[in-house]
């Protein structure tokens, strides 16, 4: 202790000994620490990625193998992979270590410590089983969640985390033969009923799965392999063969976009890659665009809308992630791409739901700025060529159909409005933005108006279209009231 010469006031040192981890902290890092019950398929398929890296780090190339087995009856869960597994006498100090990874500083995805307590919050129990290559050990770790939940919500008895932990905790090894394979099962049993049964619907979870994990594209998309290799230049890509109940779990990008309206069907046409500087003017990010027709928002149950982040090929946040990023949030909606980030100091949050908030963070947002621009230019751009496309559609099948008839004859003044209404459909077939139907468009009017053309109308008086005139004027009188005023006399007279 010290004693201050000015004044009466005593510095005491604080020692390990004062601090105290309270229970509560089990509840916060558990039901308080995730949005969505489906994280922890995320938390458990994350660490099992870090484990199958560590793997094939070590040499063995065939390890990458996830499983998640779903029993209805038993209400529970298995998450199996591979990978490196644990040693049996390393089990305590990594399965209980709370906050306490051994991951910070390296190049695996997680290094908080906590993502294996997530599923804590929804079951009766998690056990964790492990083996590690050329041990002759398996251990096992159970947390009895009904027991653990007790101690939490007690008023009597120990409120150090450290004591309620090992109430609620039990390890047991068991002998294995030196040659079998290493691996890392979580189970979870007697899940919570939660609506839809999110955690044991099949469905649900591979849908999350395939937008999140660091699963292979789909045979049905054809730019996989280019976004791959493009990546590949960057970073290392270390995908898992993931399945849910044997069926195998890819990404939910496919070629072909609202294949189930085909008043609106939509296909993807081109990539573009993009890169993002970091604050020292290297390559922070690299990111990918599917260009498709832009018909309009993506559904959402397409999994694919959205600019969207990845770290080390796991999602970070959602479809809306960027959205703020547009001048119009909608037209986040209509994109289909992804970023990639690279620079190390750009870090998830514990949640995994966004970024933390530093300036190599900032610095990326003020990027994606432009790239939403140039998204919604795109989108807008869509949008006048698509009614630009329905207007000459129009006009031509009015000049076609009328052409066909043989009654009554056409008049001079008639026919003066259906040239006018050609010239004005050949302009307006310029912003027809896609070449084949532009050029489809244009040779339909190319013959109409050669029809126009060799037509000879009923006799009588010369005439010329109103609108025809209307335009003449707009074009030649530059004074509004005076145009406006000249328009009005030449329809009265008409009238």
């Amino acid at each position: 202790m010290k004693l201050n010469a000015k004044s009466d006031s005593q510095e005491r040192i604080v020692g390990p000994d004062d601090v105290r981890v309270g229970k509560d902290v089990i509840e916060i890092l558990t039901s308080g620490m995730y949005v969505s019950p489906l994280s922890i398929y995320r938390e458990y398929v994350q660490n099992a990625a870090d484990s199958i890296d560590q793997s094939r780090g070590a040499g063995d190339l065939g390890a990458g193998r996830v499983s998640v087995s779903i029993d209805h009856g038993a209400r529970s869960v298995a998450i199996r992979d591979d990978g490196v597994g644990i040693p049996a006498e390393k089990v305590p100090d990594v399965l209980l270590a709370v906050g306490g990874s051994r991951k910070r500083g390296t190049s695996a995805r997680g290094f908080r410590g906590v993502g294996r307590l997530s599923g804590l919050a929804y079951c009766r129990q998690i056990e964790f089983i492990t083996k590690a290559k050329g041990a002759n050990r398996v251990a096992r770790v159970v947390w009895d969640c009904r027991k653990l939940k007790e101690l939490v919500a007690s008023n009597v008895g120990a409120d150090d985390l450290r004591m309620v932990m090992a109430g609620a905790v039990s390890i047991t090894t068991e002998s294995a033969a030196a040659t079998d394979p290493s691996f890392f099962e979580v189970r979870i049993s007697d899940i919570a009923r939660l609506r839809s049964d999110l955690l044991l619907n099949e469905h649900l979870i591979g849908e999350y799965l395939g937008q999140v994990a660091p699963v292979r594209f789909s045979s049905d998309f054809s730019f996989g392999a280019e976004i791959d290799a493009e990546l590949k230049k960057r970073q290392k890509l270390s995908r898992l063969d993931l399945s849910v109940n044997g069926r195998t779990i890819t990404r939910p990008h496919r070629d072909e976009l609202l294949a189930d309206s085909a008043d609106k069907s939509s296909r993807i046409k081109e990539i573009e890659f993009f890169e993002l500087a970091d604050v020292d003017g290297d390559i922070g990010a690299i990111g990918w665009l599917a260009h498709h027709d832009y018909v309009r928002s993506l559904p959402a149950n397409l999994g694919v809308r959205g600019l969207r982040a990845r770290v080390g090929d796991l999602q970070v946040g959602e479809s809306n992630l960027f959205e703020d990023s547009y001048k119009e949030t909608r037209f986040n909606s209509w994109t289909i791409g992804e970023i990639h980030m690279l620079d190390r100091r750009i870090v998830p949050n514990a949640r995994r739901d966004n970024f933390e908030a530093n300036h190599h963070y900032s610095n990326v947002l003020v990027q994606v700025g432009p790239v939403a621009a140039k998204i919604s230019q795109r989108c807008r751009q869509a949008s006048i060529s698509r009614t630009a496309l329905q207007v000459v559609e129009n006009l031509t099948r009015h000049i076609e159909d009328r052409l066909k008839q043989q009654k009554p004859r056409i008049e001079r003044a008639e026919l003066s409005k259906l040239k006018a209404a050609a010239v004005r459909a050949t302009a307006k077939a310029g912003k027809i933005e896609d070449e084949q139907d532009r050029k489809r468009s244009l040779t339909r009017l190319a013959k109409v108006q050669k029809k126009l053309s060799a037509l000879t109308p009923r006799r009588g008086p010369a005439t010329v279209a109103v609108s025809e005139v209307a335009t003449l004027i707009a074009k030649f009188v530059t004074n509004r009231e005076q145009r406006e005023k000249l328009v009005m006399e030449i329809k009265r007279l008409v009238d």
